[in-house]
């Protein structure tokens, strides 16, 4: 196992971790929504469905899923139909957060759920693990090793950024209580989601 490649793909992932994406708008959308926990619902979600592309990735699913254009943008457009969705549902029963008696569970899935579906659903992610992530690893050494310090390095380095950007979203969900703010911080929680899916929608297969 070389180190130094271990380094550099724990750079390269803390780098991808930092820049704004899916990931951090949704975790920060739970975390604006339903406090620190949620947030941290979502980056677990988040992080499973990284592993189940290190799943894939090892069993060589990754790649074919990297290089066919039509399951390429099944993912894409599914994926972002399914946010889009779900972020103007939100907005639509935003009202709903006034109602003293209200329960505004069922406006959004559960936080580790939608995370871990919208990761999977992340056309960068097939092309992260599909196609860049095999570049990190020897055939001739111990692939099972290689895949776990890799899958390893990929959560204790995105893992701390989520939750820094979680905690940072709850911190600010401060400002919106009262029942007449609380609809603006749905309404806002449904923007984020539907930013998070026309993001998906507009990633170009060309993407690295």
């Amino acid at each position: 196992m070389d180190w130094q490649v271990l380094l550099v793909f724990t750079l390269t992932q803390t780098l991808f971790a930092i820049t704004p994406g899916p990931a951090v708008l949704l975790t920060v959308s739970h975390g604006m929504k339903s406090g620190w926990g949620a947030s941290l619902k979502a980056a677990l979600g988040v992080q499973t469905g990284n592993g189940i592309y290190f799943l894939l990735s090892a069993v060589g699913l990754g790649a074919i899923l990297s290089t066919s254009e039509a399951l390429f943008h099944i993912v894409k457009y599914v994926g972002a139909a399914y946010l889009i969705y779900l972020g103007l549902r939100t907005i639509w029963q935003a009202t709903r957060a006034a109602e003293p008696q209200g329960s505004f569970a069922g406006v959004l899935t559960r936080p580790f759920t939608q995370a871990m579906l919208t990761r999977f659903a992340n056309p960068k992610s097939v092309l992260f693990f599909g196609a860049l992530m095999p570049q990190f690893i020897d055939p001739s050494g111990n692939l099972v090793l290689q895949y776990t310090l890799f899958a390893a390095a990929c959560v204790l380095s995105e893992m701390p950024v989520l939750a820094v950007y979680g905690w940072l979203a709850a911190q600010g969900r401060r400002a919106f209580v009262g029942p007449k703010v609380a609809v603006w911080r749905e309404r806002l929680s449904g923007g984020a989601l539907v930013a998070v899916g026309a993001s998906l929608a507009a990633i170009k297969r060309s993407t690295p």
